[in-house]
């Protein structure tokens, strides 16, 4: 009997960036790391088993592969387990094919989270749109600025225990001096490097001091 290998099906690289207003690098505490890093591995499974609209077998991990001067690499990682056998090669490699696309869009649901977080504990307001759709989610903010959203991350902004996972990701915002974060994705991929810069706030301390979001609280009820 040929024993299932464990193998990474899929990998999402990242670099995040930890700058002060003047945009110089600050390296983060130990334990801010720790607890960033456990917030941040449940809450890619969380965006994995949305995206897939299931329990998916896989196993959904962070691997931080250096931390060093304000610059922190790692892979968003998906593991699963694969018998090596030539008939199955063409099913593997869909099956892989498949778990990559949905590992690209739960490290997009996540970033756009975190930057969702920081923009609405910024703002005076954010009232959802009556034209909303189950997949996507319009943000109006201070009344003139829109921010389309997945639909899980509509989700997330009304759930106590997501809504945790996000205060211990952006954990490092409470440490003296970290202003930004710059999350880099697909930083090995030619052509394809995005970044998206999130700023900190006195709204956004509150909220990661256990303050619920006001300004989304204030702008009127959750669409079911």
């Amino acid at each position: 009997m040929v024993t299932p290998l464990a193998t990474a099906v899929a990998r999402v690289p990242i670099v995040v960036r930890f700058l002060d207003g003047h945009g110089r690098p600050v390296s983060l505490s130990a334990r801010t790391l720790g607890r960033g890093s456990t917030d941040l591995q449940d809450l890619l499974r969380r965006a994995y088993a949305a995206v897939r609209g299931e329990s998916p077998a896989e196993t959904v991990t962070v691997s931080f592969l250096e931390e060093c001067q304000g610059k922190l690499q790692l892979e968003y990682l998906v593991v699963g387990r694969r018998r090596p056998s030539r008939w199955r090669k063409d099913l593997e490699r869909r099956r892989a094919e498949d778990v990559q696309a949905a590992l690209m869009e739960a490290t997009i649901v996540v970033t756009v989270a975190i930057e969702a977080v920081a923009v609405v504990a910024a703002a005076s307001t954010a009232r959802w749109s009556t034209s909303d759709s189950p997949a996507f989610a319009d943000l109006l903010l201070d009344g003139t600025r829109t921010l389309r959203l997945p639909g899980v991350v509509r989700q997330w902004l009304h759930d106590d225990a997501a809504l945790e996972l996000l205060r211990g990701t952006m954990s490092m915002f409470l440490e003296d001096g970290v202003e930004q974060m710059v999350i880099g994705k697909d930083p090995e991929l030619p052509g394809r490097y995005q970044e998206t810069v999130v700023t900190g706030s006195p709204g956004l301390a509150r909220f990661l001091g256990g303050a619920p979001l006001a300004a989304l609280v204030a702008g009127g009820p959750e669409r079911s």
